[in-house]
């Protein structure tokens, strides 16, 4: 075994689901979703359920889809080390390893029942997420956690952020007030609970090797170059 196993393998979820599988049920929802997507434009949240939640399904995933490695992050919003993660760790992720095509990343929710705002801002992620806005909405909740959890009316904030970003501020406020994509949390949540995972932030690298906690990025980069290599069948496997 090689020692990026004895170092990562910290806690494996007690199933393999097939996590690619899993989280790719509404990118295959048929030609009907496909055409009342296409119709969408700008930056107004589609009225159509089915068609929102494949989109915002579809734009959580950074990356190219045919990377040879898969992270997968199992996150809350309103969760101080997956924003300590964010701030410190990502983003050397994404420009060493992301944007040169090398891997594909996903973020999950699993909205804590400690967190009272986990869930809904989560919807607010998602509900950007429906016009292609994810990842910046993602980048704002983050950054400015502090403001918005806890505060009276955090969906005020969060349409107001949404504005920022070039969404309508109407549509994406029907989606986030009303629970738009409710189902597609409730999805991630079962799904993460199932695998015997109740912390965040949590880690998945090619479907095998777990990091639990905001771990810093040498920890990462040990692990995602020796799996590259590994699916290069440049070593045996362990």
């Amino acid at each position: 075994m090689t020692n990026v196993w004895r170092i990562f393998l910290h806690d494996k979820p007690r199933m393999r689901l097939g996590w690619l599988a899993v989280w790719g049920l509404w990118f295959t929802l048929g030609g009907c979703a496909a055409e009342a997507e296409s119709a969408q434009e700008g930056s107004v949240v589609p009225t159509d359920v089915q068609v929102a939640g494949e989109r915002a399904d579809k734009g959580r995933l950074k990356g190219a889809d045919d990377a040879p490695l898969r992270i997968v992050e199992i996150s809350d919003f309103q969760c101080p080390f997956c924003r300590q993660f964010h701030v410190e760790t990502l983003g050397k992720i994404d420009s060493a390893y992301i944007s040169s095509g090398r891997v594909s990343y996903l973020w999950v929710s699993y909205a804590n029942p400690g967190h009272p705002q986990a869930f809904s801002s989560s919807e607010a992620a998602f509900c950007a997420g429906a016009v292609g806005k994810f990842w910046p909405m993602h980048d704002i909740l983050f950054e400015r956690q502090e403001e918005w959890s806890g505060a009276a009316d955090a969906y005020a904030l969060f349409v107001g952020y949404a504005e920022e970003i070039g969404i309508d501020p109407e549509s994406y406020g029907s989606c986030v007030r009303n629970s738009v994509l409710a189902p597609l949390l409730l999805r991630d949540f079962t799904t993460v609970n199932r695998a015997g995972i109740s912390s965040t932030p949590y880690f998945i690298l090619a479907d095998s090797v777990a990091i639990r906690g905001a771990a810093d990025f040498a920890t990462f980069s040990r692990a995602i170059d020796t799996l590259l290599v590994l699916a290069a069948g440049g070593a045996e496997q362990p």
